[in-house]
């Protein structure tokens, strides 16, 4: 418990009064010096009969750098309070503080700067007397995690991909194989109707296609120390390109793997891994089975396809705009 800015500026005038009127025995000075104690007696005691104030605050959304989130802070306080509510390196948020009557809530926007996970708070919750002249700050231990995704650039050269993207799409019923007798377990839709008509036997035949490629598309990255942002980046922007087009991909990073799969799941789970990763090697097994190899270094960042490396800058259009996220609903911290 302190003195606000008010309450020092109170208790110095008292003190001034005290002494002018023990030199000078000014009687008329005990109207402002009365008050003036009695007013901080009673702040101090409202201060000190506070209940502990409580902070809850939204959990932002991973986004990428550039977005905005908004964050609800709820405040509960039988006082009224300012809160000071830190922001880590990496965010931006010039309005996250703010002065509120009792408990309430408000809210504030923060713009992700750089990859990572970032962190909001904890918050410092000062409560105060009706007066403003006695406070107390109240650190709340919770922090927030808010995950910053690599920037993900828009693939343009389509061509430096397309035998990768043909070969490992999905089944290709035109693949002819075979033909072959028609069993309990065969699909009607497989009876090849024109070749069973032409048979001695009557018998059904079946089409017979070509497997489908199970396998999916190995996407692995390294980076020299300094150069993580700039591999992260790279390789989200492959996956993404791949994912889009409804393949199945798996990641191998400096700090981790993402096994393979499909859809808006592995995506951010993607993101969320390349998000976190730092510069590194990864093992020869991961590197030898590699169907998209990323390396980035002092001298840029290279994407092999295939075997055919590119400058990743001739894989991308520096004028379209990043890859942004899909609206979602934020949750409570």
């Amino acid at each position: 418990m302190r003195p606000t800015r008010r309450g020092y500026g109170l208790a110095l005038v008292t003190l001034v009064a005290i002494a002018m009127g023990a030199q000078f025995g000014a009687r008329s000075l005990d109207a402002l010096v009365v008050p003036a104690i009695a007013a901080l007696a009673v702040g101090a005691a409202q201060v000190y009969r506070r209940t502990e104030p409580s902070v809850v605050r939204s959990h932002p959304l991973p986004g990428f750098p550039g977005e905005t989130r908004t964050v609800t802070l709820t405040v509960k306080s039988n006082l009224s309070c300012d809160v000071h509510e830190r922001v880590g390196p990496g965010l931006r948020a010039p309005d996250a503080d703010a002065q509120l009557p009792e408990g309430t809530e408000y809210e504030y926007d923060v713009e992700l700067l750089d990859r990572g996970e970032r962190t909001l708070g904890p918050a410092t919750v000062s409560q105060r007397d009706t007066l403003g002249l006695v406070s107390h700050a109240t650190d709340s231990a919770r922090t927030t995690p808010v995950l910053v995704y690599p920037a993900v650039r828009p693939i343009t050269d389509r061509a430096a991909f397309s035998g990768l993207v043909e070969r490992a799409g999905s089944r290709d019923r035109d693949a002819f194989d075979r033909l072959r007798e028609y069993s309990s377990s065969d699909s009607l839709r497989d009876i090849n109707w024109k070749a069973s008509a032409r048979r001695a036997d009557a018998e059904f035949v079946v089409t017979e296609f070509a497997a489908e490629d199970e396998g999916g598309i190995s996407v692995v990255c390294e980076a020299e120390p300094g150069h993580g942002d700039a591999m992260a980046s790279a390789a989200a922007s492959v996956a993404v390109y791949l994912l889009n087009a409804d393949l199945v991909v798996d990641v191998a990073a400096p700090d981790g793997v993402v096994d393979e799969g499909r859809g808006d799941e592995q995506r951010d789970a993607v993101l969320g891994l390349l998000a976190r990763t730092d510069a590194g090697e990864v093992s020869d097994a991961q590197r030898d089975r590699a169907d998209v190899h990323v390396v980035a270094g002092p001298d840029g960042t290279r994407v092999a396809v295939d075997g055919v490396e590119h400058p990743f800058e001739g894989l991308v259009d520096a004028e379209r705009a990043p890859y942004t996220t899909p609206s979602r609903t934020e949750v409570v911290a």
